[in-house]
């Protein structure tokens, strides 16, 4: 919200500015759209225009024309997508909040170097640990299976369990006080006093956790060879990759799939801006809540 002590020259530069910059960054999303609406005809001369001048709605159809078979299974690519989300989601959300209550309210010797080892995994980029942790799945039998695109995420991520902390360190003490005065033990105290007042940092987790496992590429690349088992994201990267009789990439029928992978992403934000701004709201704040 703008400061109320700015002059209406103010607020009408700043608007303009904003409007000016939403401009420029709605420029390729309408420009995916216009591709997506294209004629074969065009795709094959590759003459596409900024603004929608087509309307071949075609491609749409012809997208889920084999939903659960053929080249393209875009359903069955959609419920690969959203069983591994959904679980990643509840993963990341049960283990990164006990895990920083633990770190949070929890007495036990080493609990500072154990809480800056978890931190120091953050500096470690992916790749290092990619073969080791290719090789454990495959050892385990579950190459090819959705499995290691789901069981790391019930062990927490470092950066969620980091600012969750810094939530519940928030949390007035008077209150675990009392809930320790009323019987509660510490695993009560965390369904009965945390989990309600951290709320905005569970659903910016499951944000974080959706977009991510969303747009995941290069999990699905390394553990999944078979078309029906591919994510979404796998599969437009590979309809990129595969070319029309003409020779050429179906540009239309890749951009309705960019799409239906965006699409999703923007509604998460609008419906879950509100806790990422509770987030900055909450800290400090979280037991007058």
């Amino acid at each position: 919200m703008l400061d109320k002590n700015l002059s209406k020259v103010s607020k009408l530069l700043i608007y303009l500015t904003l409007i000016l910059f939403a401009g420029i960054l709605i420029i390729p999303f309408v420009y995916m759209i216009s591709i997506a609406l294209a004629s074969p005809e065009s795709n094959i001369k590759e003459q596409f225009t900024l603004l929608p001048m087509e309307f071949y709605l075609s491609n749409f159809t012809n997208l889920f024309r084999d939903s659960f078979s053929g080249e393209r299974p875009i359903l069955l690519w959609f419920f690969n997508t959203m069983l591994i989300v959904v679980l990643s989601i509840v993963g990341q959300i049960i283990s990164s909040t006990l895990v920083a209550f633990g770190f949070a309210r929890m007495k036990y010797k080493h609990k500072n170097k154990l809480f800056l080892l978890v931190l120091g995994t953050m500096m470690l980029p992916g790749q290092i640990t990619l073969i080791p942790v290719f090789l454990i799945f495959r050892n385990l039998g579950l190459y090819n299976t959705l499995w290691p695109l789901i069981i790391p995420q019930f062990f927490g991520s470092a950066y969620n369990i980091f600012f969750t902390r810094q939530f519940i360190t928030a949390i007035p003490g008077n209150l675990f006080e009392a809930a320790e005065m009323d019987g509660l033990g510490p695993f009560r105290s965390f369904t009965k006093i945390v989990l309600p007042l951290i709320k905005p940092a569970m659903a910016a987790i499951a944000i974080f956790t959706f977009n991510f496992a969303w747009s995941d590429i290069m999990g699905p690349l390394i553990y999944v060879s078979d078309t029906s088992k591919m994510t979404l994201a796998l599969g437009a990267q590979s309809m990129s990759a595969t070319s029309n009789p003409a020779g050429t990439v179906n540009m239309s029928m890749l951009m309705v799939m960019s799409l239906l992978l965006t699409l999703p992403q923007i509604v998460i934000y609008f419906l879950g801006q509100k806790y990422l701004f509770q987030i900055n709201l909450g800290i400090g704040n979280s037991g007058t809540k």
